[in-house]
């Protein structure tokens, strides 16, 4: 049920964003379109396995830390200063 959902051993997601890039280039006309589409195709998928075979969650966790990124960068936060005071009894 937490098993991250893989086709061919590389991320759904990461596969569907590769096939949508490969059918916008590969629509255009020319040969050398439908080379460089099938390329990146096995580009994509070569990285992806690598990077699944690794982790499986890996794109998982890569998708959550750039959505939170913003949180956890310490030069978009505000400065604060840290004032002791003695409180006099």
């Amino acid at each position: 049920m937490n098993r991250p959902q893989l086709i061919l051993g590389i991320d759904k997601r990461l596969i569907g964003m590769a096939f949508i890039g490969v059918a916008l280039i590969g629509q255009n006309d020319g040969w050398q379109f439908k080379v460089a589409a099938i390329a990146l195709f096995l580009a994509v998928g070569f990285v992806g396995r690598l990077a699944s075979r690794k982790d499986p969650n890996f794109f998982l966790v890569m998708n959550k830390y750039r959505q939170q990124k913003s949180l956890y960068d310490p030069l978009k936060r505000e400065p604060f200063r840290l004032r002791v005071e003695k409180s006099n009894p």
